[in-house]
């Protein structure tokens, strides 16, 4: 019978952030100052869970009742009371919005709405009791509605799962932090795409530094062209552009962002030089013969136009033992006059003149 009651009959809510599906029910046909509504499901629930229905926050309030004559099913069934206001606590420098039930001048008994005597500037407020809500602490300062508020006495007995909060008007006011972020790589950023970037970031509340920064996200616009992990760091894929992005955990409004620009990878300069001569080896010039030698320059494999100074290192060769001509920036002639000697012919890159290359010659007999 639940089961069909709640698939005819039944409402979608949000319980702590989960859908589910319940039927709900006025206590009263009354028209009060608190809007209390019965909530009957399958789930279970606990006093001080927050519900999320028809665009409202409610707490529960009362006891769960739960029915499970049904071997297979239980029935949970509570009272929830509508929320009419929230106060913002900071909780480890992290701003956390608590809905909360603010009553004035009336009993925090559920079942009543007997006037009691207070003073016109004392407020009680009904909380969850949770992880969060546990830090409130006494002359805690909350700002509800125009005012704001001291915390004079907190009563986490009387109703498990709840919180009681009396409170009084104060002329101080509550602080809250005033967060930024601000990325430090500059205005944009341009890497290849074999280069990882570290994002670093800083973290202020109003103008003070923090040391301890809180948690943060990181996210990327286009991760086709670049991912970035939890710690920031980034991770170029493709050729293009993109927008990097940090925020608070707890707050996405507080962010900063740079534009990021992957670009190839650079091909670095790397030359390489030979030499070759009209009648091989190269390494040896006969009696009588003249021989052409031509030097090549080459980037990355690649021949290309180089322009080179000759010369020669004679060592204990008669300078009468050769005779050497210079032909052009790439050509020279080394011919050989008398023998048995050596000579060390070079050809100097003239625009990167640390770089050369040599052959050491052999002026030898012509048998």
């Amino acid at each position: 019978m639940i089961d069909f009651l709640l698939y005819e009959k039944g409402e979608d809510f949000l319980l702590n952030g989960i859908l589910q599906r319940g039927l709900f029910a006025e206590v009263t046909k009354k028209i009060l100052y608190y809007n209390d509504i019965f909530l009957t499901s399958t789930i279970s629930f606990e006093t001080g869970s927050v519900i999320q229905y028809q665009s409202h926050t409610w707490l529960v309030i009362s006891e769960i009742q739960i029915n499970n004559n049904d071997k297979d099913v239980s029935v949970y069934k509570a009272r929830i009371r509508k929320c009419n206001n929230h106060i913002i606590t900071n909780v480890s420098q992290i701003l956390y919005d608590i809905p909360c039930i603010v009553t004035d001048k009336v009993t925090l008994n559920i079942d009543s709405s007997t006037y009691i005597s207070t003073l016109d500037n004392q407020i009680y407020i009904l909380v969850a009791n949770d992880i969060i809500n546990s830090n409130i602490k006494i002359n805690d300062i909350y700002r509800i509605g125009n005012l704001n508020y001291s915390v004079t006495n907190i009563d986490d007995i009387s109703k498990p799962g709840l919180l009681s909060i009396k409170l009084e008007f104060t002329v101080e006011e509550q602080i809250f932090p005033l967060y930024s972020i601000e990325i430090l790589n500059g205005v944009s950023l341009t890497t290849n795409t074999e280069t990882p970037i570290q994002i670093n970031v800083i973290q202020k509340n109003h103008d003070v530094q923090l040391t301890e920064p809180l948690p943060m996200v990181y996210y990327s616009s286009d991760e086709t062209i670049a991912t970035i992990d939890a710690l920031g760091y980034v991770i170029p894929v493709n050729v293009g552009s993109c927008i990097i992005s940090v925020a608070l955990e707890h707050d996405a409004s507080i962010n900063d962002s740079i534009s990021l620009t992957v670009d190839e990878v650079p091909v670095l300069d790397n030359f390489t030089y030979t030499l070759t001569a009209s009648y091989p080896p190269i390494t040896e010039v006969k009696s009588g013969q003249t021989n052409k030698y031509t030097a090549h320059k080459f980037n990355n494999g690649v021949e290309i136009a180089g322009l080179f100074d000759w010369s020669v290192v004679p060592g204990t060769t008669a300078p009468t033992a050769y005779t050497f001509a210079v032909l052009s920036d790439t050509q020279s002639t080394i011919k050989c006059n008398s023998y048995t000697y050596y000579i060390d012919l070079f050809a100097t890159d003239r625009n990167i003149p640390e770089n050369s290359i040599s052959v050491h010659i052999k002026l030898r007999s012509i048998f």
